[in-house]
């Protein structure tokens, strides 16, 4: 039996004046933290956090911010974390932004790769040009193999002791997210950003100033200066951006991929 023209343009119409179909909202991804964050009301540490996936608003509004001539790496990677991270522990970003601040920066990463896992899966596809043979690859990247999580030398929520050239111990925190916007925010260069460092990760009795925290750490000796400096670089527990390797499908060489954070996501 035939279908007229006039009934196959009222069954288009009708088609054209339906609803678009709604996307369902992923579910969200859960994220293990090495730290975590003190509950408020408990007094405990609490290590489990939530993300969901990007979408393109999301792109679209980092985008924006990736424009901006002062926008430092530490300042783009809060602004990710903020529309991605639903909670961590039993605080929620929609009451408490904040307290993604008080993460280390190992939680921080591991937060943003929940978000890579939680947007793409575990595993990431790239197309890579193969240095030998200038021809095109496919290369999967595991996003729970290829990134290996370095654990803390020491007690996470306990401060590290120094000890000074004249005997006085000073102890040292981890580094937080916000410590890494002040940090990224005061340097200029390299001898700026250690000063940085020194008066952020010494741990202080009192609730003194930016600038007086800056001005003991820029009095130190260099030696007690790198003390503290190598005692917050050698222990960075969080996982860590490696060398991607896998053989050209074309000619068997090797191809070496380095991956930032940024292009895992957006790459």
């Amino acid at each position: 039996m035939s279908v007229s023209l006039a009934a196959q343009a009222d069954d288009i119409n009708e088609a054209i004046h339906d609803d678009p179909p709604e996307v369902g909202e992923a579910a969200p991804t859960t994220v293990s933290l090495l730290r975590g964050v003190i509950d408020p009301e408990s007094g405990e540490w609490q290590q489990t956090a939530t993300v969901r996936e990007m979408t393109g608003e999301d792109e679209e509004e980092l985008a924006r911010l990736s424009n901006l001539d002062d926008l430092t790496y530490a300042a783009y990677t809060s602004a990710l974390l903020r529309r991605s991270v639903v909670s961590v522990g039993t605080q929620t970003l929609k009451d408490n932004p904040d307290v993604l601040d008080n993460l280390i920066i190992g939680d921080r990463d591991l937060l943003f790769l929940g978000v890579v896992k939680a947007t793409y899966g575990n595993i990431r596809d790239f197309t890579v040009t193969c240095g030998h043979c200038n021809k095109s690859n496919e290369v999967q990247v595991n996003l729970d193999e290829d990134f290996p999580v370095t654990s803390a030398k020491s007690s996470l929520t306990e401060p590290r002791v120094v000890v000074f050239k004249d005997g006085t111990e000073v102890k040292i925190k981890y580094l937080t997210g916000k410590d890494a916007q002040i940090i990224a925010e005061a340097s200029d260069n390299p001898a700026q950003q250690n000063t940085a460092i020194v008066s952020r990760a010494v741990v202080w009795d009192d609730d003194r100033s930016e600038k007086v925290k800056a001005q003991w750490s820029k009095g130190l000796s260099l030696a007690d200066r790198k003390l503290v400096i190598n005692t917050v670089l050698d222990d960075q527990p969080g996982p860590t951006l490696e060398e991607v390797e896998a053989p050209c499908g074309h000619c068997d060489e090797k191809i070496t991929m380095l991956l930032d954070w940024a292009s895992l996501l957006f790459g």
